[in-house]
C-alpha cells in the first residue's frame, strides 16, 4: 500500500537534528505539519544546501508551540512524528494518543516512505544495526567496506545523519545505525540484514527495566530478512531458542557416514538465515583461529574456517574491535559482499573519534580516550578488550551521570583489570563505593594530573567513563575533547608539531 505524505497531518514532536529534519522533509513535500517541542530555546540547524531555510525560518516563527498543549491542537492531525529524545511516556504523546493521533519515529516514516517506491526508483536496501555498545563504529565500517567494494550506500541514523536525508539521497544501500529510542517508534521496517551487538544495563532511567530495554532493542528483528548474530553474547539472537534449535535439528541430522555436525550445523543456521561470529573457533560463520606461521602460532579472524586477516594486522585497538569487525562483515555477506573482498579494505577504515583512540603517547604511557563510553557495558568492553595488550597498569578515569545503572555491577571488571580509578561528576561517588583504589577528582584536568603522576612507562591512562557526560559537558565529543586537551597541555605536546602529536591519534 503506497503512502503519500499529502494525505496525512502531521505534528513534529522535539526540533533537536532530527526533529528539524523531520520538518524540512515534510515542507519540501508540500504535507501539512505543524511542531511543539518541550523547551523554550532551542536553535535552528542551518542547511546551507538547502532552498528550505528561508521557509524554516518562516516555520519556527509561526507553527512551532513551546507551551502546554490543549487537545484542540491535534484537531485534525493523524500522525505525530516524535523525535526519538523524547520519552513515549511525556504528557504531550499521551494527549495525542487520548486524541487518536498514530505516533512514529522517523525512522517508521523512512520505513513507509521506502516501502511504498516504484519500478523508477526502487526500494533502497537496509541493514539496521543496534546494541548498546559499538554501533556507530560498526555502521560506519559496514558503510566503509560497502563503499570500498563498490557497493553505493550511505549512513544514517544514530550515527548522525537523519534517515529522510538518506532517503533522498542516490544511495542503493542504506546502513542504519538504530537506537533504542528509535526502535520503540518503529514498526515497519524492512532489513535485508539486522543485528543486536550486545546487551548491558542502559538507559534504564528512560527504560525503566532490562527487559523493557531488551524489548525495544528487539524490534530490530520484527521485518530483518537474516540476522548477524554474535555466538556468546547474551539477549542478542532474534529469538532466544533460534539458534539453539538449528543447532539442535544439526545434531540430529548427522548422517553416519563421516559427515561432521558442524556441516549439518552450518547449513541449518543458514538456512534460517543467520550467520553467527565469536572469537571461539568455529568452522560456521565468522570465528578465531590459530595457524602456524613462521616463527610461532598466529591467530587469525575465519571465515567458514578459512583465514580472512591476521589479529596482528588489524589496526583497531582490542578484542571489542574484534567482534566488531566480524559483524560487519556478517552485514556485508547478507548484502553480496564476501568477507573475503571486503576485509582487504579493512585497514583504510579510520575509526570515529572517542572510541578507544590513542590520543597521545609520552614516555612509553598511552593516553586513550574512550568517552564514547556512555555506559557500564561499554567500559567493561574497553576493559576487556585493552587489557591483553598493556604491558603494565590501566589507570581509569570515570564518572559522569550513571543514568541509574548499577555502577557496583562494574567492581569485579575494576578489580580485575584497573590499578586506580579517578572518578569525576555527579556519580563519582558510587565508584568510591565499588571500587576501593578510587579517588574522587573535582575536573577533567585533575583526572589527568593525578593519572599521569601515578603512570609509569608501560602503562595505559583511559577515559572510559561509563557514565553519561551532560552533567560536566556538552556532550561526550565535549568529554573527549577536554580530556585529550588536557593531557596535551599537561605533557606540553602543544608545542610540538602537529605530526608528531597526530602520529599517536
Amino acid at each position: 500500500m503506497s503512502y503519500n505524505v499529502r494525505e496525512h497531518s502531521y505534528v513534529v514532536g522535539g526540533l533537536g537534528v532530527t526533529g528539524q529534519a523531520c520538518v524540512r522533509f515534510l515542507l519540501q513535500k508540500q504535507a501539512t505539519v505543524k511542531a511543539f517541542d518541550t523547551r523554550a530555546n532551542f536553535t535552528l540547524v542551518t542547511d546551507p544546501d538547502s532552498d528550505l531555510d528561508t521557509d524554516m525560518q518562516a516555520f519556527m516563527a509561526e507553527k512551532v508551540t513551546c507551551t502546554a498543549l490543549s487537545e484542540d491542537y491535534f484537531d485534525g492531525v493523524d500522525t505525530l512524528v516524535l523525535s526519538p529524545g523524547l520519552a513515549l511516556n511525556i504528557e504531550q504523546v499521551a494527549l495525542a494518543q487520548k486524541c487518536g493521533v498514530e505516533v512514529i519515529g522517523d525512522v517508521e516514516l523512512f520505513a513507509r516512505l521506502n516501502a511504498s517506491t516504484s519500478d523508477a526508483t526502487p526500494a533502497k536496501r537496509v541493514v539496521g544495526i543496534t546494541g548498546s555498545n559499538g554501533k556507530t563504529t560498526v555502521t560506519l565500517l559496514v558503510n566503509h567496506l560497502l563503499k570500498s567494494c563498490g557497493v553505493k550506500s550511505i549512513e544514517a541514523g544514530n550515527v548522525g545523519r537523519p534517515v529522510l536525508e538518506a532517503l533522498q539521497s542516490d544511495a542503493d544501500v542504506v546502513v542504519m545505525e538504530l537506537s533504542s529510542f528509535q526502535l520503540e517508534t518503529t514498526s515497519s521496517l524492512v532489513l535485508e540484514a539486522a543485528t543486536v551487538l550486545n546487551i548491558s544495563d542502559d538507559h534504564l532511567d528512560r527504560h525503566g527495566t532490562l527487559e523493557a530495554y531488551i524489548d525495544a532493542k528487539h524490534r530490530i528483528f520484527d521485518n530483518a530478512k537474516s540476522a548477524v548474530v554474535w555466538r556468546d553474547g547474551e539477549f542478542v539472537a532474534p529469538y532466544e531458542q533460534l539458534i539453539t534449535d538449528a543447532k539442535g535439528i544439526a545434531a540430529s541430522n548427522a548422517v553416519s557416514d563421516g559427515e561432521s555436525n558442524a556441516a549439518s550445523n552450518e547449513e541449518s543456521l543458514a538456512s534460517k538465515n543467520i550467520v553467527e561470529y565469536g572469537l571461539g573457533e568455529s568452522t560456521t560463520g565468522l570465528a578465531i583461529a590459530s595457524f602456524d606461521g613462521d616463527d610461532e602460532q598466529s591467530l587469525y579472524i575465519t571465515f567458514k574456517g578459512e583465514k580472512l586477516i591476521a589479529l596482528s594486522d588489524i589496526h583497531l585497538a582490542g578484542m571489542h574491535n574484534v567482534l566488531n569487525i566480524m559483524a560487519a562483515l556478517g552485514i556485508c555477506l547478507q548484502l553480496g559482499v564476501s568477507p573475503a573482498l571486503a576485509v582487504k579494505h579493512l585497514h583504510s577504515f579510520k575509526a570515529a573519534p572517542h572510541r578507544c583512540v590513542e590520543i597521545a603517547r609520552v614516555n612509553d604511557i598511552r593516553y586513550i580516550d574512550d568517552s564514547k563510553a556512555t555506559n557500564i557495558g561499554a567500559t567493561v568492553a574497553a576493559l576487556e578488550g585493552l587489557a591483553p595488550t598493556i604491558q603494565g597498569k590501566l589507570i581509569l578515569i570515570a564518572g559522569g551521570d550513571a543514568k541509574g545503572a548499577d555502577i557496583a555491577s562494574l567492581s569485579p571488571y575494576l578489580t580485575k583489570y584497573v590499578s586506580h580509578v579517578f572518578a569525576l561528576g555527579k556519580d563519582a561517588h558510587l565508584f568510591e563505593k565499588s571500587f576501593a583504589h578510587t579517588t574522587r577528582v573535582a575536573t577533567m584536568k585533575d583526572a589527568v594530573k593525578a593519572a599521569t603522576r601515578l603512570a609509569a612507562p608501560g602503562d595505559v591512562v583511559l577515559l572510559s567513563p561509563a557514565c553519561a557526560s551532560l552533567d560536566m559537558f556538552k556532550n561526550y565529543m565535549h568529554r573527549g575533547d577536554v580530556f585529550k586537551q588536557d593531557v596535551h597541555d599537561l605533557l606540553n605536546l602543544h608545542s610540538q608539531s602537529d605530526d608528531a602529536v597526530e602520529a599517536t591519534s
